[in-house]
């Protein structure tokens, strides 16, 4: 099935892209942080309704949302929708097919604009890490990510405060995202409630 073997070629292709370009600087927004997205895709999608070719839209536009940020960190998504677009091209996939994938990675774009299901779901994939047990180690990656990309430094009490902030702020999508990982970040507000 040709659907199959073009996520298989897409997870394969951005892997190798990654390995060989990706800055050793990039401390979150890395090979493990796509897998991860991927794989939240996957767990969201699960409990959604999605047709065959929508799965393979979300997967495709996990795989290569963040790909952009190989050549520069400001508006990577933009780059990041023409190295998918550029790939499924190749692949001999129609304008149709790639403008949903590319709608999908624009929908990451923060603050998140997601306009369906599928973009919704990779909204949610992708601060899924909101939800996450070691969510303050992941939180640690990105600011020494930003410190050494933005030239952006933060005291660890101001880095606090803000983490706190965008998880009280931030609101999930879907349905799966609003009750399973809202409970799950809600766990991770109150720690962090109780470390502040």
């Amino acid at each position: 099935m040709p659907a199959i073997s073009i996520v298989k070629k897409a997870a394969a292709y951005v892997t190798s892209l990654m390995e060989e370009n990706l800055p050793a600087t990039m401390y979150f927004h890395n090979k493990a942080h796509t897998q991860r997205v991927v794989n939240a895709a996957l767990e969201i999608a699960g409990h959604c309704k999605l047709k065959k070719q929508e799965l393979t839209i979300l997967t495709i536009a996990a795989w290569f949302h963040d790909t952009g940020y190989l050549y520069h960190y400001k508006g990577h998504e933009d780059t990041s929708m023409i190295i998918a677009g550029t790939f499924l091209m190749q692949h001999h996939y129609n304008s149709d097919f790639i403008q949903q994938v590319w709608d999908c990675i624009e929908a990451t774009k923060i603050p998140q604009s997601p306009k369906n299901l599928i973009q919704q779901i990779i909204c949610d994939a992708d601060l899924r890490h909101f939800a996450s047990e070691n969510y303050l180690d992941l939180a640690r990656d990105l600011k020494q990510e930003w410190e050494v990309r933005l030239a952006k430094h933060f005291s660890d009490g101001e880095w606090h405060s803000l983490n706190l902030a965008v998880l009280q702020q931030h609101q999930f999508f879907t349905e799966y995202g609003k009750t399973v990982l809202q409970a799950a970040k809600q766990q991770n507000i109150d720690l962090m409630k109780r470390e502040g």
